[in-house]
């Protein structure tokens, strides 16, 4: 037993974090070994985990002896992924284990030129996209041994991985700071910031960057969390699709659509045009009204090449805020 190696292929699939293999160690002392340990000649295709979890429990372990001519990948992948349940960056990280060519290349593992197979096959394989294979490669070439591992434990998604792989080393650590729960937690604030307010679009992005500068997040930190708010967020409907939801729903119902805008029921158009309007003045007058400095700190901000805009702008907001101005001073004047 002492003499068993692991095979390449009983190593693509992540590694236990050590809470796991404690447990497993704990539950085959007490229960022994419920799976077999899959062998070929004196090599572990699949169970290095619950081998090592037997020496450790001074359990004898059970084998199965895989026939020759067996097709190593399928059966370590057939395995796992009954046994796991990964999401799909973890599975592009496993595919791009499996594949040893990238884009013509050899792959620079030699330890797996026994186990030849194409990016598509892998993708196929592990039933993700040819490009979040393509991300997990990157992720693997370049990525610090630290975000290779937050990847493989489902903490970082594979695009987020790829993007960070593009930064230096020292960055990458830096980044990789911030556990998934904080993200998480940020990802959580920001969804209900913007439910509250009851907004979309623009002042939607606002709030967003609002509770960035609060948390001082990163660019990449901010990625993150825009895809946890993503991958939670059920998609918009289509606006022909909203304007069936709100004729079926309670009187007056307007729902965000996929443009950005509220939709009501036809016969509700009036009601739905006055939304659109409100909302579009509420854009524009909220971050106005909440301006965090004086107009003589707003003088020094304005780059020289905007004056002109800026001169545009002030023409056309200020005769609409006067002309409104005076409108809701006369309507709460007769109320």
């Amino acid at each position: 037993m002492d003499q068993l190696q692991f095979h390449p292929v009983s190593e693509i699939f992540p590694s236990m974090a050590q809470a796991e293999f404690d447990a497993l160690v704990a539950d085959i002392t007490a229960n022994g070994l419920r799976e077999p340990i899959h062998v070929i000649g004196d090599s572990i295709i699949d169970g290095r985990h619950r081998y090592r979890a037997c020496m450790q429990a001074g359990i004898e372990p059970q084998f199965v002896v895989v026939p020759d001519g067996t097709d190593l990948n399928a059966l370590v992948i057939s395995l796992n992924l009954r046994r796991r349940h990964l999401s799909e960056s973890q599975r592009a990280i496993v595919a791009a284990r499996l594949e040893t060519r990238e884009l013509g290349r050899p792959h620079k593992d030699a330890n797996l030129h026994d186990l030849s197979i194409s990016r598509a096959h892998a993708s196929e394989l592990l039933n993700v996209s040819v490009r979040s294979v393509a991300n997990a490669a990157k992720v693997l070439q370049d990525g610090t041994a630290e975000l290779i591992d937050a990847v493989d434990r489902g903490e970082v998604a594979v695009s987020t991985g790829a993007d960070l792989a593009r930064l230096p080393a020292h960055t990458q650590q830096t980044v990789l700071t911030r556990t998934p729960e904080e993200i998480r937690a940020i990802a959580r604030d920001v969804k209900d910031r913007i439910q509250a307010a009851g907004v979309c679009g623009a002042s939607a992005v606002r709030i967003f960057d609002k509770v960035a500068r609060e948390h001082e997040l990163g660019g990449m930190e901010q990625i993150a969390v825009v895809e946890v708010i993503k991958a939670q967020t059920p998609p918009l409907p289509t606006p022909a699709q909203a304007r069936r939801i709100a004729c079926e729903g309670a009187p007056g119902l307007a729902v965000l659509a996929t443009d950005g805008r509220y939709h009501s029921a036809p016969s509700d158009e009036q009601d739905n045009t006055r939304m659109q309007q409100w909302l579009r003045l509420r854009e524009g007058l909220e971050p106005l009204g909440t301006v965090p400095f004086a107009p003589e700190v707003a003088m020094t901000a304005i780059p020289t090449y905007q004056e002109k805009n800026v001169t545009a702008w002030l023409a056309s907001a200020v005769a609409f805020l006067n002309q409104f101005n005076l409108l809701w001073s006369q309507r709460h004047a007769q109320s």
